[in-house]
């Protein structure tokens, strides 16, 4: 007779306990909008695995702005290894999903967008590994930061804050599919590509000159090529992009502007920031 009264105190008890910060992390790191009670509907189903593959981008996008910022705030780290620890977590439940997904009858457009949403979670949560040695690197870089001159800031600034945008235009394109979004993102890699390597040889130009130890050049360089990896891949994630494109995509819309025209209007938009580098 009291035994569903006393299953309720019990819960009662439970919800009185406050979590501990584990606890409140672990519920943070949870992506509930992956129901598997929706797995019957698979139509359903995609839709929430694309919310959350687009949450996995928005936390790996923060993570590498954290993880950036800790340059000047080295109250940033605690915040960078949150987000990053937590990207993990998110690629882990979103692939595990789109397997169950899978495994269902669904049509030739769910699959492609099953797999495009497979190309994001994997490419994502690459971005997330790299901020992972980004931030390592970074760490053991943090003795020698005495030995960057204002220039070097500068550049490095400049290079960092050109890979954010190319990420949040990879971002934004991968959540709206907007028409010729993944061509745009390749002409942006290409040109933040250029830039890195000037930075790199200006860099290395000026560690000689300057007689400072090759150790710190080498550091500052090895920061530069990891975060390059995280252009490979936005391009890989604009190679997804082109192929499901071209499976489900309306072509007159999608090749409405030339190669060509698209390519200058990137170049222009980069064009200050090479400029910045004479300056």
């Amino acid at each position: 007779m009291w035994l569903p009264l006393s299953n309720v105190i019990v819960r009662l008890a439970q919800k009185s306990i406050p979590l501990s910060e584990k606890e409140k992390q672990d519920q943070a790191n949870m992506l509930t909008m992956l129901d598997e009670n929706l797995l019957a509907t698979p139509g359903l189903a995609i839709e929430q695995a694309d919310r959350a593959v687009t949450l996995l981008s928005q936390t790996v996008g923060d993570a590498f702005r954290a993880t950036v910022a800790l340059r000047n705030d080295p109250e940033q780290l605690g915040q960078a290894q949150l987000l990053i620890e937590r990207s993990h977590r998110y690629q882990e439940q979103i692939d595990n999903y789109l397997v169950q997904i899978s495994s269902h009858d669904i049509g030739e457009k769910e699959r492609a967008k099953v797999t495009l949403l497979a190309a994001g979670s994997t490419e994502f949560g690459r971005m997330g590994r790299v901020a992972e040695r980004i931030l390592g690197m970074q760490r053991d870089f943090a003795g020698s930061e005495e030995q960057l001159t204002e220039e070097d800031r500068r550049e490095i600034i400049l290079i960092s804050g050109a890979i954010s945008e190319v990420m949040q235009l990879t971002f934004n394109g991968f959540t709206a599919r907007i028409p010729n979004v993944s061509r745009t993102i390749r002409y942006y890699t290409e040109e933040v590509m250029a830039l890195g390597d000037i930075v790199k040889k200006r860099f290395i130009q000026r560690v000689h000159s300057d007689g400072r130890q090759r150790t710190a050049g080498s550091q500052f360089t090895n920061i530069c090529y990891a975060e390059e990896q995280l252009i490979d891949c936005c391009d890989m994630i604009s190679e997804a992009l082109i192929r499901y494109d071209r499976e489900t995509g309306d072509h007159q819309q999608i090749n409405s502007v030339s190669d060509e025209e698209l390519r200058n209007q990137v170049h222009e938009f980069f064009r200050d920031k090479f400029e910045q580098l004479e300056r």
